[in-house]
């Protein structure tokens, strides 16, 4: 039997059970929704990390005598410094008023400026991990006799982000199992379902001495078939539950192929191995 014919085979007993086929489906969408949840809160999380990364800083405080142009130009010859600029203590007020917007203010009752000069330096995307910001700074340590006061790195944020990230992935992992083993089970039942409908016709195809391969593929596909179709209608629901929620994440796009590869993957994984599994309960092992 040809390809063609085992697809249209697999499709025809997809619809023609309709009633089952479209119960596993809608089941389907279910388990893959809950699993797009969390594969949509991975995204974000990732997309938010890769934000926080983008506008690290380091900042190298100055005392009074420092020369800033000479301490800017050692910095720059370092690995993985990108570029930087040198803040004066003005003008770092300048932008703490303006950071604090309407309590600005309450700066006014400062007789001097308590801000000393810096050096903010920018770094290239792949030295902006912990260990290599841990790196930079012993660097720049060595610089705190030489005009250099203290070195500030928010390397807070970005450990939690990380802790968060893994927490998650295990999480992630986790559902996969339990929803997967659902899908897996449900798309068995359904696939025992109709091998029983068309016993006769099984036996008649062993009688005309068909292979084992091509009595078992028409119900691997319509296992496959279940799973597509029900990953169809999760990837609408959780594009509906980003549209409803994009007012309050704003800047996060929406990872549309990602989301499709997730989503299909899972539902022609769980569809494939449920569909074997029943198969082979049926003694057509011999695949």
């Amino acid at each position: 039997m040809s390809g063609g014919y085992i697809i249209g085979e697999g499709a025809r007993l997809f619809f023609k059970g309709r009633r089952i086929s479209f119960a596993a489906a809608a089941v389907f969408a279910v388990v893959l929704s809950i699993i797009g949840v969390f594969a949509l809160g991975t995204f974000y999380l990732l997309s938010f990390k890769s934000y926080v990364e983008e506008r690290i800083e380091v900042a190298v405080f100055l005392s009074p005598q420092a020369n800033a142009e000479k301490l800017l130009a050692d910095f720059l010859s370092f690995e993985g410094v990108q570029d930087g600029r040198i803040v004066s203590s003005t003008q770092a007020l300048a932008e703490f008023r303006k950071d604090l917007g309407n309590d600005a203010e309450l700066l006014d009752i400062l007789k001097e400026n308590p801000l000393p000069s810096s050096i903010r330096l920018n770094l290239a995307p792949q030295y902006r991990s912990l260990a290599k910001l841990e790196d930079l700074e012993h660097k720049l340590s060595v610089y705190k006799n030489k005009g250099v006061d203290d070195i500030w790195v928010d390397r807070n944020l970005l450990s939690r982000l990380n802790s968060l990230l893994y927490i998650l992935l295990g999480v992630d992992f986790f559902i996969l199992l339990i929803v997967g083993f659902s899908a897996v089970l449900l798309t068995m039942l359904a696939t025992r379902f109709s091998i029983l409908d068309r016993r006769r016709i099984i036996d008649l195809y062993w009688v005309m001495g068909a292979s084992p391969r091509n009595i078992r593929a028409p119900y691997v596909v319509e296992g496959l078939f279940q799973g597509f179709f029900g990953s169809l209608i999760s990837y609408a629901i959780v594009l509906a539950l980003h549209l409803i929620l994009s007012p309050l994440i704003g800047k996060f796009n929406f990872p549309y192929l990602e989301m499709a590869a997730v989503l299909s993957g899972c539902a022609l994984l769980f569809g494939w191995i449920g569909s074997g599994l029943a198969i082979d309960s049926f003694k057509l092992k011999r695949f």
